[in-house]
């Protein structure tokens, strides 16, 4: 930064308003990142307003962390510099809820559960489920590309977004997509930022798809002996059932496989009882939960991968290779195993200490033998120096590279965060 914090802030100032920015030690403590400060805090109150306060950050060469909810602030390498953190909280309004097509627009420190509270009162509601959804933001959610159980059933974030705006670093407002499904022609920008984790620009408003709340739902948990739970879950997946989700969880020699159902209650009401009778053929134990303990098992999958004293690993392999890799981690000590056994994803979660943080290497070969990848999704600061936590740059880094070159030159945004040091 080519400029004191004092003068910065007086820039701020002069052109937000004094109430956008902050020096104050307490509230830059809340906005920590990975053990780091930084020296302001801005708070834009609107899209000028984000605009006018990467311009300055860029005229004087101040690198940008955009905070949303800090829900995922775990995510990601160490940053290199923190100048100023960029937060998007009084970015939190909704614009347009299109209740025939289906649609809504909002800015992007709009905060899910309420997202979600409002769809609810018209019978809809956002397939998006994220970490903390009482903390986590739409532009958050969006930029760690974060998804949940049921992403095989609605769709990933990427599809889910259909337009978007973002606020470049030098200030320039660009938008993509719009707000009807079928608007693309060309190149999809919006899947650009997808996951970009705020390198590229920061998101200021959304518009995602929608769903029709289901008129039922239901949870049966199956739980037995790795043999037991690998022919279920392949008998589940040759079944003409369409679950919501499928999820494995293992703890040692115990292996659980949750079964979501929902739709009309008809069709609910038949895939139980096939699920049922698949499990009391291969003689294992079913259990039906309450709308409570569904509530509760549904809240531990979404958190699981975002716990901040946690070191949780991801690994993604194709869908066959799950079971085999589960069983091999499950040998591990002091691990529990969380996976979608639709799209293969599995996290890992153990005690952080440096010891564990060895498996890394180990995980990361047993991917690769098994044609997937390992990355380090979420530790304690204090484990992710020295460490690319993103594992092995793919052969696309040198296009990834360009791209940042060419929205973000001086590598401002999030520096250092992304894969290969972006």
């Amino acid at each position: 930064m080519n400029l004191t914090a004092d003068r910065l802030a007086q820039r701020f100032a002069a052109e937000l308003g004094a109430d956008s920015v902050a020096s104050d030690p307490a509230q830059i403590l809340l906005h920590k990142v990975d053990g780091q400060l930084s020296a302001l805090l801005c708070r834009p109150a609107n899209e000028a307003q984000l605009s006018t306060a990467l311009r300055l950050c860029a005229e004087h060469d101040a690198a940008v962390i955009p905070w949303g909810g800090g829900t995922a602030m775990t995510v990601g390498n160490v940053p290199r510099q923190i100048d100023v953190v960029i937060s998007t909280e009084r970015l939190a309004r909704i614009i347009d809820h299109d209740h025939a097509n289906l649609t809504l627009t909002a800015e992007s420190g709009v905060v899910l559960a309420r997202l979600q509270n409002e769809l609810t009162k018209r019978h809809q509601f956002a397939p998006l489920e994220a970490p903390f959804p009482d903390c986590a933001t739409i532009g958050g959610i969006i930029a760690a590309n974060l998804n949940g159980p049921r992403r095989s059933y609605y769709g990933s974030v990427r599809d889910l977004v259909i337009g978007i705006r973002v606020v470049l670093m030098s200030g320039e407002t660009i938008k993509a997509g719009g707000k009807v499904v079928k608007n693309v022609a060309g190149y999809d920008m919006c899947k650009l930022f997808v996951g970009s984790l705020g390198t590229l620009g920061i998101i200021s408003q959304a518009t995602v798809r929608l769903a029709p709340l289901p008129e039922s739902s239901a949870m049966l948990v199956v739980s037995g002996n790795f043999d037991d739970a690998q022919q279920f879950t392949n008998e589940l997946g040759q079944s003409r059932l369409l679950p919501a989700a499928v999820t494995l969880r293992v703890e040692g020699n115990h292996w659980l496989v949750a079964v979501h159902l929902e739709g009309f209650a008809e069709t609910v009401a038949r895939s139980q009882r096939e699920v049922r009778g698949m499990a009391d053929n291969l003689g294992l134990k079913t259990q039906l939960l309450t709308a409570n303990e569904q509530g509760a098992f549904r809240r531990f999958v979404e958190d699981f991968p975002l716990q901040s004293q946690t070191l949780v690993f991801r690994i993604t392999l194709p869908r066959a290779e799950l079971f085999p890799c589960a069983q091999t981690l499950s040998r591990w000590e002091k691990v529990t195993v969380v996976a979608d056994a639709i799209t293969g994803t599995a996290w890992v979660a153990g005690t952080p200490t440096r010891t564990a943080l060895q498996r890394f290497l180990q995980l990361a070969a047993m991917a690769r033998d098994h044609r997937g990848h390992a990355i380090i999704f979420s530790a304690p600061a204090e484990l992710k120096h020295g460490v690319e936590v993103w594992g092995e740059s793919p052969p696309t880094l040198s296009l990834m590279r360009g791209v940042k070159r060419q929205f973000d030159p001086k590598e401002l945004l999030n520096p250092g965060r992304f894969l290969g040091g972006l």
